[in-house]
């Protein structure tokens, strides 16, 4: 049975196959009843355990050696809850004091709009096939979220081509555009498996984080993940060991 199953058994064995630190162990989240952001831990409930972990999650890549202001947020396999994972840093980042904005480069599936209710309004995407230089229409295209400091880019209208439009230079334009209004830039994209618009991104940020889910993720899926990154020459932060059993010694498999 051991032989047979092809899932990591442990943080250690998780940082050492892949060579990458654990960010933080995320526990598996209840939902909360609220909307939007009233289902987020960290601003629903900003003194739970769960929130803590966030904070753990925020604490290497605010005060580490790294430059770490231009974050994307991905996953190996749909499911893996990148977008929880990306709407608790995001808070997170606020609460601190740094001026954030989440872009929504999901263009296929977009999540993170969707749990803001802001899917079907105009965003990345009609910035990407519009006429206008992004600098110029990006600000208008800014949604003002409830947590102070954070600001969110949603998705935008459905598009027939969402990997050619991430590697055009607008994106690039519109990155410049938001290093220079905000201190944190996270940029939530589809898993890295399953479609290539992460990799594209991945070679335009600091660095990338990758949400794996413990329980349910195949060792060899998430060691390619991080080796798709690696061969676009995308720098991974590190790992978020999401949804992990609490048990009585502390957090585990």
């Amino acid at each position: 049975q051991d032989r047979l199953d092809d899932r990591f058994t442990s943080p250690e064995e998780l940082s050492a196959q892949l060579n990458v630190p654990i960010l933080s162990i995320v526990k598996k989240l209840d939902p909360l009843q609220g909307e939007g952001l009233g289902s987020v831990y960290t601003h629903a409930s900003p003194n739970s355990v769960e929130s803590e972990a966030v904070r753990t999650l925020r604490t290497p890549l605010s005060l580490g050696g790294e430059v770490c202001d231009r974050i994307l947020i991905s996953s190996s396999e749909p499911g893996d809850g990148k977008t929880t994972v990306s709407a608790n840093l995001a808070v997170a980042f606020a609460q601190a004091g740094h001026r954030t904005l989440v872009i929504d480069a999901d263009l296929r599936k977009p999540g993170f709009s969707t749990l803001l209710g802001l899917k079907g309004q105009q965003g990345v995407a009609d910035l990407f096939a519009s006429e206008q230089a992004p600098e110029q229409l990006a600000e208008s295209l800014v949604h003002q979220s409830e947590v102070n400091g954070l600001d969110v880019l949603p998705v935008g209208l459905r598009r027939p081509n969402p990997a050619e439009l991430l590697s055009g230079k607008a994106f690039v334009d519109l990155l410049a555009w938001a290093d220079s209004q905000y201190d944190r830039v996270l940029v939530d994209c589809p898993p890295v498996l399953a479609v290539s618009d992460a990799q594209i991104v991945g070679q335009l940020v600091d660095g990338a984080v990758l949400v794996v889910r413990p329980d349910k993720n195949h060792r060899r899926s998430v060691i390619r993940a991080v080796e798709s990154f690696h061969e676009t020459g995308c720098h991974v932060f590190g790992v978020v060991a999401n949804g992990v059993a609490e048990n009585q010694g502390g957090y585990g498999y």
